[in-house]
């Protein structure tokens, strides 16, 4: 039997029936639609680590006061951590190319005119840019002689920019925060999101003595961010920064750490750990749905293969080969799960766009999802169109014709 006559009777059998197939196509439709989410989500979730090991710094660890938590973080109730600590390990640690020691406060109150909002705090060194890759677009950052002198000059986020003077340029102009007043010297460029997943962009950063002097009144530092030589030194480092702090705090096991040390390996961890639990769940429902999906058409199709047991034994009686029948009832098949396969990866494209603007869940359009859907579709065809098709082949022709 020719190809062509073959699909020509294959989608007239298909058109007699258009609910039943609408059916076996429906749970095809929705686990590609739901694979195709999930690999958009996916792909924009590996974007997103990178984002955030890129914004934390491939060659950077970070030191912090406080010990004991799971999530690793600043934390700005702790008072752990000193400037002797700081600078015992940049003189003893090889492999360092920089310190910068900070303070920090977080939900800080900020007012400009009749503006106000929350802020985050960071009293840093006069190193701050070179530290975190993050260089002033507009006005200047402080100077040593600000530095020295504690003068309250701040560099400010775009969160802040937008939230406090909502499109005004901000340079020149003082803003309150807490009970003392700042001039706004310069403008970050927007950083996203943290590696903790806070707003990077809300931050307001003042001289690390002013800080410690006029805000807060503290003696100790909340964090110390170090910048390595290279990436491969990062891994060593952060374990002789532990083995220092040890001995500089008297710690011996079993005896918890009142500090945390974290690298850009740590944060990729944790934001994957995160981010695959949910396209874990994710690729469940998806394989679930397709097995169903699978089920459904095996089951409909040998229905489908009972009621036509005169066409069979017709066709057989007429000269019609076993494998003209077996390649009808799966090309059938085939063409079921091929066409849900299509709706489905259109439904999920809807889906993932529509997904990723109204939540917090970004995803990223890719040809992935289209590779996978047309390789699934034919492989639900195929596994699950066979039995069917090798029971409508195998029925004999004197039974079928009944």
């Amino acid at each position: 039997m020719r190809i062509g006559r073959l699909m020509g009777q294959s989608m007239k059998a298909l058109g007699r029936n258009p609910m039943r197939s609408f059916l076996v196509m429906l749970g095809v439709i929705v686990g590609i639609a739901a694979l195709t989410v999930v690999v958009s989500m996916a792909k924009a979730s590996n974007r997103k680590v990178m984002q955030r090991v890129n914004n934390f710094g491939p060659t950077a660890i970070m030191l912090f006061a406080g010990g004991g938590k799971n999530v690793p973080g600043p934390d700005p109730t702790a008072a752990t951590l000193t400037f002797d600590d700081a600078k015992a390990v940049e003189s003893q640690i090889p492999g360092i190319a920089m310190i910068c020691p900070q303070v920090m406060r977080l939900r800080v109150p900020a007012n400009y005119r009749d503006q106000s909002t929350e802020v985050t705090i960071q009293g840093a060194a006069t190193n701050y840019q070179e530290a975190w890759s993050w260089f002033v677009t507009d006005g200047d950052f402080y100077d040593e002689q600000e530095y020295a002198t504690m003068a309250r000059v701040a560099v400010i986020g775009q969160t802040v920019v937008r939230e406090l003077f909502q499109g005004a340029n901000p340079i020149g102009e003082t803003i309150q925060i807490g009970n003392t007043s700042f001039r706004v010297k310069g403008i970050l460029p927007p950083r996203g999101t943290s590696p903790m997943g806070g707003d990077m962009d809300d931050r307001v950063v003042v001289p690390l003595t002013t800080a410690m002097r006029r805000l807060f009144n503290v003696t100790t530092l909340t964090m110390v961010r170090v910048r390595v030589d290279s990436v491969s030194d990062v891994r060593r480092v952060a374990q002789e920064i532990r083995a220092l702090m040890h001995e500089r705090h008297h710690i011996r096991p079993p005896d918890l750490d009142d500090f945390r040390v974290v690298a850009s390996d740590a944060v990729a961890a944790l934001s994957e750990a995160v981010s695959g639990t949910l396209n874990k769940i994710l690729l469940a429902v998806t394989g679930l749905s397709l097995i169903v999906g699978g089920i459904v058409l095996m089951n409909l199709m040998l229905l489908s293969v009972t009621e036509r047991r005169h066409e069979i034994g017709l066709r057989r009686a007429l000269g019609g080969k076993r494998r003209d029948i077996l390649l009808q009832f799966l090309f059938e098949s085939i063409v079921l799960t091929s066409a849900g396969g299509l709706a489905g990866l259109v439904l999920g494209i809807g889906a993932a766009i529509i997904v990723g603007r109204a939540t917090t869940n970004a995803t990223a359009l890719s040809w992935e999802p289209l590779a996978l859907a047309v390789a699934l579709s034919l492989l639900v065809g195929l596994v699950f169109g066979l039995v069917p098709a090798r029971r409508a082949s195998k029925m004999p022709p004197v039974q079928a014709l009944r």
